[in-house]
């Protein structure tokens, strides 16, 4: 190692703790099957942490400033509610009967809640985490929510009455009912407010927003299940029973199809250059045009939604550099971990929170930095190293 190299190094370690400022694009996975979120750093898409949350997580929803991110926990009957910049997290709170989907408002303001048990729509003020209502009754198991980008609307799929229900967000009003294919369960609005894609019975139906009548229906095959429209409202992305389907918005027309193995969730990045889509126990990336960039990430048992932000700060690095467990302390032997990886002995994924600069390897700082962890400590949750 050069001489300017290692006085880098101690310059590095004299100047102490300090934090990133640059925000991550991390992915935010809730596992059903495990009672987990795995939180994925984009840029390396290796999983940085994994949050226990309440039993069976069925939708996760991140806040506009992506401070929050709000977990449904449909058998505890509970929101788990994670602090961003600790990835922990910091309440628990009642969520209603069943919660299926949940959704925040654009300002932040409010929470929405479906609830397939009671047949409603719950709203949570997110300044207080009490209830508004929990009794906007939309009929038979409501289960996707989506609302419009000015937040006037909420669009909830009604399973067994093969409906898409509309709420007014300024009266908690249920306004009516719009019918669509068989059993409809996900729903997602453009970016521009003026198209609403149902995933239903075989086909992915098209609303037109300002009329609210279906406008077309695009078949894709067996059991639609999810649907999640590219933040630049290009193209729409829908799952199946056994495919991801790429839908162009201008005209509308099924672009191409990829072959998953059980897809369900899918989620875009806000660059809508890759997309995000849970098969099995892992999450396998594609490209815009549904080419396998990334063939799997292994997460908990049965990813059931994602939700994906850019987050200031890190992606979830455990409490330090080098602690590979999470557990607040960096060990020996996660040190040795550490090493063989700098070798290419190990992938980094045995150690994600070693790779601090997240660019997929671990340097000679970087265990330094995990040495000088073991020695003195690990800094206080939420704090980073470098």
């Amino acid at each position: 190692m050069s001489p300017i190299r290692i006085c880098s190094l101690a310059i590095g370690m004299l100047m102490g703790w300090t934090s990133r400022g640059a925000a991550d694009v991390c992915a935010y996975v809730a596992n059903g099957g495990s009672n987990s979120v795995s939180v994925i750093d984009v840029a390396t898409n290796t999983v940085r942490v994994t949050i226990p949350v309440g039993d069976t997580p069925r939708a996760v929803a991140v806040t506009p400033d992506a401070s929050i991110v709000y977990v449904a926990n449909g058998h505890a009957r509970t929101l788990s509610v994670i602090d961003t910049a600790t990835n922990t997290v910091v309440a628990t709170i009642p969520g209603g009967r069943d919660p299926r989907d949940v959704e925040v408002s654009p300002d932040g303001a409010r929470i929405y809640v479906s609830n397939g048990s009671s047949d409603a729509v719950a709203v949570i003020d997110a300044a207080t985490l009490m209830f508004v209502t929990d009794e906007i009754h939309v009929g038979d198991a409501p289960r996707g929510m989506a609302l419009t980008p000015n937040g006037r609307r909420a669009y909830v799929t009604v399973t067994l009455d093969d409906q898409v229900a509309l709420i007014d967000t300024d009266s908690d009003r249920f306004l009516g009912s719009i019918a669509v294919g068989a059993g409809p369960t996900d729903v997602a609005i453009t970016p521009d407010g003026t198209q609403a894609y149902v995933a239903n019975g075989n086909a992915i139906s098209i609303i037109d927003v300002r009329t609210n009548v279906v406008v077309r229906n695009l078949r894709i095959g067996n059991s639609p299940r999810n649907v999640a429209v590219a933040p630049d409202g290009l193209r729409v992305y829908a799952t199946n029973n056994e495919a991801v389907y790429v839908i162009d918005t201008a005209p509308q027309s099924i672009d191409t199809g990829r072959l998953i193995t059980s897809p369900t969730a899918v989620a875009v990045t806000p660059d809508s250059r890759r997309v995000y889509v849970a098969s099995g126990n892992a999450i396998v990336v594609l490209d815009a045009k549904a080419h396998i960039v990334v063939p799997e990430i292994p997460v908990g048992d049965a990813p059931a939604s994602i939700a994906i932000a850019a987050i200031p700060g890190q992606c979830g690095v455990a409490a330090c550099g080098g602690d590979c467990s999470g557990d607040g302390i960096v060990s020996i032997d996660e040190i040795l971990s550490l090493v063989s990886i700098a070798l290419g002995s190990r992938p980094v994924s045995m150690c994600a929170a070693g790779d601090l600069s997240h660019d997929g390897s671990v340097a000679v700082d970087e265990i330094l930095t995990a040495v000088h962890a073991a020695l003195d400590g690990c800094p206080p949750a939420g704090e980073s190293v470098r």
